[in-house]
């Protein structure tokens, strides 16, 4: 199934090309205790801050505060690079706004929801061993609970470009007419966000 996606898996991957300073390949495993479940949905909670520099340049800060948290597990049927991807999802106190954190084999991506537009850095593609630069990851585990914290430790650009790419065939468009709609955000070091997430499925 991955195989078949690959032109359009080519297009999604243009603005991260152009982001290469962001990605690195880094070959070390997530070590979570979620690692080799194959399928499942677990609950639990978030907590942080992000500092962003919204399209207008403006910096907004979005908060959690014992925010509804969900991992996501969802089985890869061919099972060529991993047994699932893991996807930890959590939207800030006022709901208004959401994150979310995958992983893939040795690769991440994370996806932040702002306003109307979804914007993202980092692309589960191919082998998926291309790390973001620039997220530091850990994982605590307790009885109960696995702890996922996530740091950002320098200026990360997400962009919406995945988003009108999945939207082009619907709407009719060509990757020139969606080209100048591209929008960019800044997700600003020192941001965290701590997922604890219930050992018990769902």
């Amino acid at each position: 199934m991955r195989y078949s996606l690959l032109p359009i898996l080519f297009l999604l991957s243009l603005p991260l090309m152009a982001q290469r300073d962001q990605t690195i390949i880094n070959n070390k495993a997530f070590n979570s205790v979620f690692s080799k479940v194959k399928t499942g949905n677990f609950i639990g909670t978030a907590n942080g801050v992000l500092f962003i520099r919204n399209t207008e340049l403006q910096e907004v800060i979005l908060d959690f505060q014992g925010s509804k948290a969900r991992l996501n597990i969802e089985a890869e049927v061919e099972e060529i690079y991993d047994v699932s991807t893991k996807r930890y999802r959590a939207s800030t106190t006022s709901g208004k706004t959401s994150i979310e954190y995958n992983t893939y084999n040795y690769g991440n991506e994370l996806i932040i929801k702002l306003s109307k537009d979804t914007f993202q850095v980092g692309l589960l593609d191919g082998a998926s061993d291309a790390v973001i630069d620039g997220v530091k990851y850990f994982y605590k585990a307790e009885k109960e609970t696995e702890y996922l914290i996530l740091k950002i430790e320098k200026v990360l650009i997400l962009s919406n470009f995945r988003t009108l790419i999945n939207g082009m065939k619907r709407n009719g468009e060509t990757l020139e007419t969606i080209k100048p709609k591209e929008k960019f955000i800044q997700l600003l070091p020192n941001s965290v966000v701590v997922f604890a997430i219930s050992r018990t499925t769902n």
